[in-house]
């Protein structure tokens, strides 16, 4: 009997308890659940409030083994079983020096106004009325009542703090505090500098459940990141005694450390996000003309490389990118703690190493720290002593209450969700002179829309950078059609040139030059030419529209060079340069392509110095079929492909109808070497030309950035009028031509050489 008792215990040790799911069932009142694996352990529970609400307490749970959701606390200890959606409420402005503010209370709905007045005899700089918007934060800029003393001025108070302090003479200091339950972000105590500015950026109070825009953050960091590649660049001037970031390099080379939080509390779904954000912004960095390497850290309890700056592709991006893709979470195992110590000491050693392996280059390079993170490092030393010896490694303090002198280094930091701790990450990021280092998003899904944002910089106006449309209007051609407002962004170097009333495109070369087609400048009369002149030239483009200074047409362009052959209209060579009476100003409305040969379009290709002429065309120029677009109409991408090699034989051959009854020319004799042709891929939809489209840029995307190959010229087939909204599939027999540059360039060379730098050929 005995043994029997024993034998059935044991048989019930091997039965395995049913696994408990957590309910599915759950609510919150004015707003929906969702979950992430139905349930099971480990599955995240998501509250989603409509824009203007947000989920109290929390907005995620987790169910444990139990089968129970993670319980909800409030802020005094005691729990509740069911979340609700609370109105999102913008602090107030609670004090204005010299000034008056009104209505007077702590929070505000959204929609709600307040207004701002100064005592008679001082200006009102900033906003007279802010509204309370959806994300929490307020329209408009910081009220302030100035009255032009010397020093640095009143900086402001941001909404939600008490400054104190009043004296804005050289180095005299103030102080922020926020209300409670509030957190700074931003420096407590600024000082006013020699240079009569204020040290560190502009502070200001976080609500709870109150996250930054992802519109704000790229904006900020557009600014920041562009002042850390603008130093970058060999051709970057040293700036005045001010605090704005000045030189000491000859190289253009950028270190980019990037460390991904992998700790337990990340989901999988979120550490893809983390991935594809970082992919993101690894994409929009390596479109700069700087020589980059990245460094990118995943950590846990231990940090473990994904690739280092002392690998030799680490300025690869495409490798970079592979692995990327390929690390997976599951390589930390189950050290899952969050130990961001270890992880900037890795950096730390790498950055030792490169010292002592070239200090001077090392001098030279630029380092960017990125740090990625949803809570705050519960294992390990304090990361902020670590960013002290990087600090002293570089030639810096390790404590300094401003980084703006740190020419060779920046940390940036996002934290991300609702539990990050403020405090931790506000100590490493840096404090820098009207740049932001410090942004805290409520997803990783915003992370990535910020770096998706990040190229719509209005301070970049180095070649062949235009806006990517996060939501494009796609067509069936493989172009896309903006929306009206973002026309002149998506394509910012094209113009338009009227002259005579006769409409034709061009493109922008530099802030003087605008390439076009020459037949676009003349008029044929019968046997008489009438030739453009300069000044009753108009051209228009983004950002405002001007005349002509000077024309140049290509001393080889005549367009009745074979009508002895009975060709009316020859159009070999068909280019031509005007310069404006008054130089653009190049903003992201209006900046140059990129023309191939030049050592702008060089570094943007990411080729060595050791570049040439002919190499930009191999690269540019490599397939059979390349992709290109042009610009229809004055505002749609339209895609389509150069045939080149055998190809171009078959596209040629369409035109051959044309000059059937005539047996004085041969079809090369009408289209020389000099036309690139495109149209008629048997694989691809290539659309076609309209009347007017002529003189545009016929270009290529490489590296995030845009080329100019051709100049369009003419067309086989007038397969739309220039008034139609509606274009037609074209022909089968429709094919364009255009002028390659590559075929004009030792004219281009003598004419903008003093514009432009040139490669050998």
């Amino acid at each position: 009997m005995g043994a029997r008792h024993i034998q059935e215990e044991s048989d019930y040790d091997d039965i395995e308890e049913p696994q408990r799911n957590c309910s599915v069932t759950e609510t919150i009142k004015g707003g929906r659940v969702s979950y992430s694996n139905e349930g099971l352990e480990g599955s995240v529970l998501t509250y989603h409030c409509n824009l203007g609400y947000y989920a109290y307490p929390v907005s995620t749970r987790v169910c444990n083994s139990r089968g129970e959701w993670s319980i909800m606390i409030l802020s005094n200890g005691k729990t509740v079983s069911t979340a609700t959606c609370k109105d999102i409420l913008c602090p107030a402005q609670l004090q204005l020096d010299n000034g008056q503010f009104w209505p007077k209370k702590l929070w505000f709905k959204i929609g709600e106004e307040q207004e701002f007045s100064c005592r008679e005899g001082l200006t009102l700089l900033g906003s007279a009325k802010r509204n309370c918007t959806e994300w929490g934060h307020w329209t408009g800029t910081l009220p302030v009542c100035i009255d032009h003393a010397d020093g640095c001025g009143d900086p402001g108070i941001p909404p939600g703090a008490i400054r104190s302090g009043g004296r804005f003479g050289i180095n005299d200091q103030i102080k922020y505090r926020c209300q409670s339950g509030m957190d700074l972000l931003g420096p407590e105590v600024r000082v006013c500098l020699d240079s009569k500015e204020w040290s560190g950026p502009e502070p200001r109070c976080k609500a709870p459940h109150i996250f930054d825009s992802p519109a704000s953050v790229a904006q900020a960091m557009d600014g920041s990141l562009s002042a850390v590649i603008d130093v970058s660049f060999p051709e970057y001037k040293k700036k005045g005694p001010t605090y704005a970031r000045s030189l000491k390099m000859e190289k253009g080379c950028l270190n980019i450390f990037i460390l991904i939080d992998t700790s337990g509390s990340i989901q999988a779904n979120q550490f893809e996000g983390a991935k594809q954000a970082t992919a993101s912004l690894i994409r929009k960095l390596s479109s700069y003309d700087v020589q980059i390497k990245f460094d990118i850290i995943s950590y846990a309890s231990e940090p473990q490389d994904i690739i280092t700056v002392l690998d030799p592709v680490s300025d690869n991006t495409d490798l970079v990118l592979e692995k990327l893709k390929s690390f997976t979470q599951t390589k930390h195992g189950e050290k899952t703690g969050t130990n961001l110590y270890k992880a900037l000491t890795s950096v730390q050693k790498r950055l030792s190493y490169l010292k002592a392996k070239n200090q001077t280059q090392f001098e030279e390079t630029q380092n960017v720290i990125l740090i990625e993170t949803d809570g705050y490092s519960n294992m390990g030393g304090n990361p902020y002593y670590v960013l002290g010896s990087i600090r002293e490694l570089l030639g810096y303090k390790s404590m300094p209450l401003d980084n703006s002198h740190e020419e060779l280094l920046d940390v940036y930091v996002f934290g991300i969700g609702e539990n990050v701790k403020v405090t931790e990450l506000k100590s490493l990021a840096s404090s820098k002179i009207r740049e932001r280092h410090l942004f805290i998003l409520k997803s990783y899904k915003d992370l990535g829309e910020v770096f998706n944002r990040m190229i719509n910089d209005s301070s970049v106006t180095k070649c062949g950078v235009a806006h990517e449309l996060v939501s494009p209007r796609t067509n069936d051609d493989g172009g896309y059609d903006p929306e009206p407002s973002q026309i002149v962004y998506t394509r910012p170097w094209h113009v338009s040139i009227f002259w005579r009333g006769k409409p034709c495109q061009g493109s922008i070369l530099t802030k003087d030059w605008v390439i076009t087609s020459a037949h676009c400048l003349m008029k044929l009369n019968r046997h008489l030419m009438e030739w453009a002149d300069a000044k009753d030239i108009n051209i228009q483009h983004g950002d405002g529209k001007g005349n002509g200074k000077l024309l140049i047409y290509h001393p080889n362009f005549n367009v009745t060079k074979l009508r002895d052959k009975n060709v009316n209209e020859f159009y070999d060579y068909d280019v031509a340069l005007i310069k404006l009476s008054s130089s653009i100003t190049l903003s992201s409305k209006s900046r140059p392509i990129c023309l191939p040969c030049t050592i702008s379009s060089n570094r943007a290709l990411k080729m060595n110095s050791d570049s040439t002429c002919k190499k930009h065309e191999s690269a540019l120029l490599d397939l059979q079929q390349t992709p290109a677009y042009f610009i229809s109409q004055g505002k749609s991408r339209k895609q389509t492909h150069i045939q080149s090699g055998e190809k171009r034989g078959d596209c040629i051959e369409q035109y051959k109808p044309a000059l059937a009854s005539n047996n004085q020319v041969s079809l090369t004799d009408v289209i020389t070497d000099r036309f690139l042709c495109t149209g008629g891929s048997q694989k691809y939809k290539d659309y076609i030309t309209c009347k007017g489209d002529s003189g545009g840029s016929l270009f290529l995307r490489k590296a995030m950035r845009y080329f100019q190959v051709g100049v369009v010229s003419w067309g086989t087939i007038a397969v739309c009028e220039l008034t139609t909204s509606i274009i037609p599939d074209p022909p089968v027999g429709a094919r364009d031509f255009h002028i390659s540059v590559f075929s004009i360039m030792p004219w281009l060379k003598e004419q903008l050489k003093k514009d432009l730098d040139f490669l050998p050929n």
